[in-house]
């Protein structure tokens, strides 16, 4: 497992309410899945401080977990939307929406050169939101994936090219989809687990979906237990990164669709 950079926050205390994140109820489970940062990913608490930072997140964005660790995320990121407007600011459409109890949805994100002469970046952001001890203290995960916009002029210039000429590399993008393990895997899914894990990416913990469906607790998990086993992952938080990176749930979705 790789080396965690925010690990040495383990000790610190947050302030006010919020307990450390090495203490937090979701910490194994986060750890275990982002240790490796891959994907990057980065944590904020309520107060949008950053409290987890791992190395794909200081690999891509060009600044160390001791350069992000504890500053506000938008001082950290400085990012834009698509039309070069400032994303990235206090009480952003994230805080509010999550103090609201809504889940945000994935989107683009524009970064500047950060860290020591990086190049700017565009990143595809999915949010989860771990619910802490009270509703006004969670955490959220920031889980980044590059978008090479090279590749997606390419592909729209494709799309626009005379039929004769778009064929061939249709067939050819339908037949790779067809053949990619993960679509596979999530074929095998039965509706009842699809539907829980399009509720898992809302956020939703297992007692809360239970309600929602009207299912035991057991029942819940053991549907959780075999979703992460047909997706070859190990935890929930995985399942939900795979899902939103192959398509299979969105904000456009909702949950339980598809």
């Amino acid at each position: 497992m790789g080396k965690v950079e925010s690990i040495r926050l383990a000790p610190m205390s947050l302030a006010g309410d919020e307990e450390p994140l090495a203490r937090g109820r979701h910490t194994p489970e986060l750890l275990d899945v982002l240790a490796s940062g891959d994907p990057a990913a980065f944590a904020i608490d309520s107060r949008e401080r950053v409290v987890f930072w791992n190395q794909g997140a200081a690999a891509l964005l060009g600044r160390r977990a001791e350069e992000a660790i504890g500053r506000h995320c938008y001082d950290v990121m400085g990012g834009r939307d698509v039309f070069g407007n400032r994303f990235c600011y206090a009480n952003c459409p994230l805080a509010a929406m999550s103090r609201a109890g809504e889940t945000p949805g994935a989107f683009e994100l524009r970064l500047p050169g950060n860290g020591h002469g990086g190049e700017p970046t565009t990143v595809h952001v999915t949010v989860v939101r771990l619910p802490g001890p009270r509703a006004d203290l969670y955490t959220l995960v920031h889980i980044l994936h590059p978008v090479n916009e090279r590749e997606r002029l390419a592909r729209a210039l494709e799309r626009y090219a005379p039929a004769s000429a778009g064929a061939a590399p249709a067939k050819a993008e339908q037949g790779a989809a067809e053949t990619n393990p993960a679509n596979d895997a999530a074929g095998s899914l039965t509706p009842r687990e699809r539907e829980i894990l399009g509720w898992m990416a809302a956020g939703l913990q297992n007692k809360e979906i239970a309600r929602r469906l009207d299912l035991s607790l057991a029942t819940v998990r053991n549907h959780i237990h075999n979703t992460l086993e047909k997706l070859g992952v190990h935890s929930k938080l995985e399942a939900v990164s795979l899902a939103y990176r192959n398509g299979w749930v969105g904000p456009e979705d909702g949950p339980g669709k598809g």
